[in-house]
């Protein structure tokens, strides 16, 4: 039993230039086109890496912690946390919130409210992430989320390419089926006279 092709290899063995006499000038126009599209996604690949790169670099930059900017401070809790209605081995919608005290990057006294733990006591000690003005913020990404966005941000740049590059290809394999049709049909009316055409002894 003779093995049967690949279909990858198939659509290689389609498009890939030779000399076969029973290629149309638009199969070996198809060729190029499909040539064209493959060398546009490689090229936007070290762009996309350099989309990716910056992304993380700015992603960084907006999660730096230190002096001026963002830092973490121990706030003390002057109430008991919330009731939550979940057991314990679940984990609330929402973040359970109390009001706490800490004392700000400036040395002032600032109180509000903070993320705490389920079944904490007034006067518990949490961490809390305050801005240069003593604000509680979000903590800081970590380097898997930061990681992940420079990533996502690459892919998207290939992917955004791949879509450019299908698109085109599939508008001028449109026009080019267009012209194929075209020519198919004026070969039959030529093959369709000579067959009528009577022949002589």
């Amino acid at each position: 039993m003779k093995p049967s092709i690949h279909p990858l290899a198939l659509r290689v063995r389609l498009f890939r230039p030779d000399g076969n006499p029973l290629r149309r000038r638009s199969d070996r126009v198809e060729s190029v086109l499909v040539l064209a599209a493959v060398l546009l996604v490689l090229a936007c690949v070290w762009p996309a890496v350099l989309a990716g790169r910056a992304a993380y670099e700015d992603a960084a930059s907006e999660q730096h912690a230190g002096p001026g900017l963002r830092t973490q401070v121990m706030a003390t809790l002057t109430e008991n946390a919330p009731p939550s209605r979940v057991s314990y081995t679940q984990v609330p919608a929402v973040p359970l919130q109390a009001t706490a005290r800490w004392t700000t990057p400036q040395g002032a006294t600032a109180t509000g409210l903070v993320p705490v733990p389920a079944l904490a006591t007034a006067g518990t000690q949490v961490p809390v992430w305050v801005d240069a003005s003593g604000m509680p913020v979000q903590p800081p990404a970590d380097d898997v989320e930061l990681v992940s966005r420079g990533v996502a941000t690459a892919l998207f740049v290939v992917f955004l390419a791949g879509v450019v590059a299908l698109a085109a290809f599939a508008a001028c394999r449109r026009l080019l089926d267009r012209r194929r049709y075209h020519e198919w049909e004026a070969d039959w009316l030529r093959a369709d006279e000579r067959w009528r055409r009577p022949h002589r002894p």
